[in-house]
């Protein structure tokens, strides 16, 4: 009897033996795929946290993808084979992404010269982030993790945020939602975005441009790379600006406030500039040439010191215009 009671406990023995070592296996083959997809492990590195969240000044859906930062723009727009292409700062970047999604987000975060773009196309109940690296004017491609939210009508539209660390040139995404942690994932490929070579408008732009030839209060004068125009009618104020073409768009052109060419100051309650205080590297509008016309797409002079645009509904072409934006201005004799 004592022999069987001995048999039988190391037989129990055995079998917790095995319970154990086949449970420990199959926790060691859980942590491994969690470590490849997430990670919660503590970064070392000295710029593990300086990822900061750069908040867009204007997002502009009405003329496309297209949202505007502190130093950069960024577009989405249409590539080859219905894909999609980046263009950052007026450089197009051939991603060949395939973009199906009902909503498209842009979130961009800046640590010294390495900058995150992360591309969310959103699907409601869950949505693909597809993160770049951007650095020296070079795109790289990250990869792309789902953040899934199955219950969104018991729980609601949940607020994503992200924390970004580096170590040992690896990148770690932390996916916030509601400002609290998601999951962590680890990004390992790098693959290179190549540009595409820019082409250069053979028309000239330059001469006197207007929305009625009589009308002088419509006046963009063009000249090379440079232009003379009309701001604001009130106290008289003219501007001069740059035209910067932008990357592989054929007769398409940024502009940007170069200084105020003059303003009488008629009215102390009406508006005036203050050079000191108008962005020269954000653009104020965007030129297209289109059956020998311009298109002039208006977005308004960024002041740097309030952070918001000024001369946005009252600008004189938009006022002479009904609003209507962008504005058709034809060439005129001189």
């Amino acid at each position: 009897m004592e022999l069987i009671e001995v048999f039988n406990r190391k037989k129990i023995f055995f079998v917790c033996l095995l319970y154990t070592l086949f449970c420990c296996k199959g926790n060691n083959k859980e942590e491994f795929v969690a470590n490849d997809l997430k990670s919660d492990a503590k970064i070392g590195n000295s710029d593990a946290s300086c990822f900061v969240d750069q908040k867009c000044i204007n997002k502009n859906d009405l003329n496309g993808f297209v949202y505007e930062f502190q130093n950069e723009i960024v577009e989405v727009v249409s590539g080859k084979n219905s894909t999609n292409d980046f263009v950052i700062n007026g450089e197009k970047y051939l991603s060949n992404l395939t973009l199906e999604s009902a909503d498209l987000n842009l979130y961009y975060y800046k640590c010294s010269a390495k900058k995150i773009f992360l591309f969310e196309g959103d699907d409601y109940y869950s949505s693909t982030i597809f993160a770049y690296l951007f650095e020296n004017k070079n795109l790289y491609y990250l990869g792309n993790f789902i953040i899934s939210q199955p219950n969104v009508e018991k729980t609601g539209v949940k607020k994503k945020d992200f924390k970004i660390s580096t170590d040992n040139n690896q990148i770690y995404i932390e996916v916030l939602l509601n400002s609290k942690s998601f999951k962590t994932y680890k990004l390992n490929e790098r693959k290179s975005i190549s540009k595409e070579t820019q082409i250069t408008s053979k028309i000239d732009l330059s001469g006197i441009w207007r929305l009625n030839c009589e009308n002088s209060l419509t006046t963009f004068e063009i000249s090379g790379m440079e232009g003379y125009m009309s701001l604001y009618s009130d106290n008289a104020i003219f501007i001069n600006v740059e035209l910067v073409g932008i990357e592989n768009k054929l007769n398409e052109y940024y502009v940007r406030f170069k200084g105020t060419e003059s303003q009488q100051k008629y009215y102390e309650d009406k508006k005036n500039t203050v050079d000191s205080e108008i962005s020269k590297t954000q653009n104020i509008g965007r030129l297209v040439l289109k059956d020998n016309n311009i298109l002039f797409y208006w977005n308004g002079l960024y002041n740097d010191k309030t952070k918001k645009r000024d001369f946005v509904d009252d600008f004189v072409m938009l006022k002479e215009n009904a609003g209507k934006n962008p504005i058709v201005l034809k060439k005129c004799e001189e």
